[in-house]
């Protein structure tokens, strides 16, 4: 029994899938996957800060959220 699951499983290991290129450029693919979506990340550095001092994009006449809707009528009372 033990010599038929072998043959079977060496018919099997032929008709297996083979890869497209070596195992190593996997890495090497995953790896400027990786290092592209760190530039990508790295170009939009700080953009929250300019929209933050440009009041027209932002929406506050000092360039300050407005938070009426969040801490109600009276601007001076905080928690």
């Amino acid at each position: 029994m033990t010599s038929a699951a072998l043959l079977l499983a060496a018919e099997e290991s032929e008709n297996a899938m083979t890869l497209p290129f070596a195992d190593f450029w996997f890495g090497v693919i995953a790896l400027a996957v990786f290092l592209l979506l760190l530039a990508l990340t790295y170009a939009f550095r700080n953009t929250a800060i300019r929209y933050r001092q440009n009041p027209q994009v932002y929406g506050g006449a000092d360039g300050r959220a407005r938070h009426d809707s969040d801490h109600g009528a009276t601007h001076g009372a905080h928690h």
